[in-house]
């Protein structure tokens, strides 16, 4: 591995005399500054037969600026929260699925199935999150949890559409989550 979580689980450090870690925006391949968001690239520093030279890992995380609880030396990166192939960007926001899965998990009532359903309508996008609720759980409470912490989190509206558990197709495969129907 690269990086190694420590005791005060704040993030991943990484070794920084072997490898060279940057954050970019992905479509413009400018660094962003420490605590943003971006793709990490990686330049390994002392390999020989095969070096690594701004190698991008299509993996999305941030720089963790400061240091650590635990009196390690070495710079942390957050955890990945998706790949750049996995984010869909809508009003300017780019979302990724680890961030619905975390939303999701974290408001009481939420099933973790979900779908997005992405549409424009004179010329503005919409989003529509579907998820279930877990039985017994007040479907128009669950609804407005939802919409307002998707809009604390995420940054921006969208529709809520609540649904029974098991309403949502299941798949053995990896279930497909995001409907883009924008043209």
């Amino acid at each position: 591995g690269i990086s190694i979580s420590c005791d005060e689980d704040c993030g991943l450090h990484y070794w920084n005399d072997y490898l060279y870690f940057e954050i970019i925006d992905p479509i413009t391949g400018e660094t962003v500054p420490d605590g943003e968001y971006g793709e990490l690239v990686i330049t390994t520093l002392t390999k020989q037969g095969a070096p690594l030279i701004r190698y991008r890992t299509r993996d999305i995380t941030r720089l963790l600026p400061g240091e650590c609880a635990c009196g390690s030396p070495y710079p942390r990166h957050d955890r990945i929260i998706g790949r750049v192939d996995d984010m869909t960007k809508v009003k300017g926001v780019n979302i990724y699925p680890a961030q619905i899965d975390e939303l999701l998990k974290s408001t009481d009532g939420a099933s973790s199935e979900y779908q997005i359903i992405i549409t424009r309508e004179d010329g503005k996008d919409t989003f529509t999150l579907r998820a279930e609720c877990e039985k017994g759980t007040d479907k128009d409470g669950l609804q407005k949890r939802l919409h307002d912490n998707f809009k604390k989190r995420i940054g921006i509206l969208i529709d809520v559409e609540i649904l029974s558990l098991g309403e949502l197709p299941r798949s053995e495969k990896k279930t497909k989550r995001v409907y883009d129907y924008r043209t």
